[in-house]
């Protein structure tokens, strides 16, 4: 099997104050957004990871063929998240899986099927997040840079997410 999409959807949104799936990006949610962009991308099997706004979600979703699962790690942050869509996805067996933040910051990020043992089991990524994972494999990484704010930004309070939709729409202001 090929590549796998995961949308990372597992948070509590705290400091935004409502789900960030639910964030309304140019007419849609940023979870549909990113569905969106997996399936023109061909990604055939799209995983989304819901948190405990899971019911105000799912609604959302309903138009588009994904797996969705529920983080149950709440306190575990995005690497619980992560390691749900590995449990979820092992009947499958992915090559390899592109991990997309709900909140649009940061690159996705692509991870190989030899790293899911270690993501899924690793206590440095259960303390530290991924980034101990990506961080303990620097020499195999390939990046791209960007300037796009949409993946650049943090995004986690309301004035973010402000910041952000004026600059996407600085044209039209």
């Amino acid at each position: 099997m090929g590549l796998a999409g995961v949308v990372l959807a597992g948070g509590a949104s705290e400091r935004m104050g409502r789900p960030k799936a639910l964030l309304d990006f140019r007419g849609r949610p940023f979870a549909v957004r990113i569905l969106e962009a997996l399936e023109a991308l061909d990604v055939k099997t799209r995983v989304v990871v819901l948190g405990p706004d899971a019911a105000r979600v799912r609604p959302s979703l309903a138009s588009h063929e994904c797996i969705i699962v529920e983080n149950p790690d709440l306190a575990g942050e995005a690497i619980g998240s992560l390691r749900a869509a590995l449990a979820a996805l092992e009947s499958i067996r992915p090559s390899a899986v592109v991990a997309w933040p709900v909140d649009l910051r940061g690159q996705p990020v692509i991870w190989d099927q030899a790293l899911f043992a270690e993501l899924a089991s690793s206590a440095a990524a259960t303390t530290h997040g991924a980034g101990a994972v990506l961080a303990a494999h620097e020499r195999d990484l390939v990046t791209l840079a960007v300037d796009d704010p949409a993946v650049i930004d943090d995004l986690n309070t309301p004035e973010d997410y402000e910041r952000l939709v004026r600059e996407l729409n600085r044209d039209i202001y």
